[in-house]
């Protein structure tokens, strides 16, 4: 007789990814072994390069005017930047330039961020680049 997985306790895979993503935060946020911004964009961008490879789409990574690196994310045919992204307290943030079109969100995990901004990227790209033909 084999036993019948018990399921799970209602929440409790939320709940644990929530404690994961509360652990990874104090780990951020502790001086001695804080989350490095920079490092984390590095390990980022061949993520970007290889999840999100694209004619239409370049990732520069760049400084901006206040000294906190981020990666711009480029429409090639417009050389507009539609967006940027970057790292603080354990989190990657994209922030977009164009909010009629590209919404702005919050991941911790590097692999869901990419995720996410692919999905994001192709729901909302085709709408941008039909009205702004160059």
């Amino acid at each position: 007789m084999s036993a019948k997985k018990q399921p799970a306790a209602p929440g409790s895979d939320f709940d644990a990814e929530v404690d994961g993503a509360r652990k990874r935060l104090e780990a951020a946020m502790n001086e001695e072994t804080g989350f490095d911004d920079l490092a984390a964009l590095q390990a980022l961008a061949p993520i970007l390069s290889e999840k999100i490879s694209s004619r239409r789409l370049a990732f520069t990574l760049a400084d901006d005017d206040e000294e906190e690196t981020q990666i711009a994310v480029i429409h090639v045919q417009t050389d507009e930047e539609l967006g940027f992204i970057f790292a603080e307290d354990g989190e990657y943030v994209f922030e977009s330039n164009l909010e009629a079109y590209f919404d702005d969100f919050v991941d911790d995990d590097p692999e869901r961020f990419v995720e996410r901004l692919y999905e994001t990227l192709r729901a909302d790209l085709p709408k941008y680049e039909v009205e702004n033909k160059g």
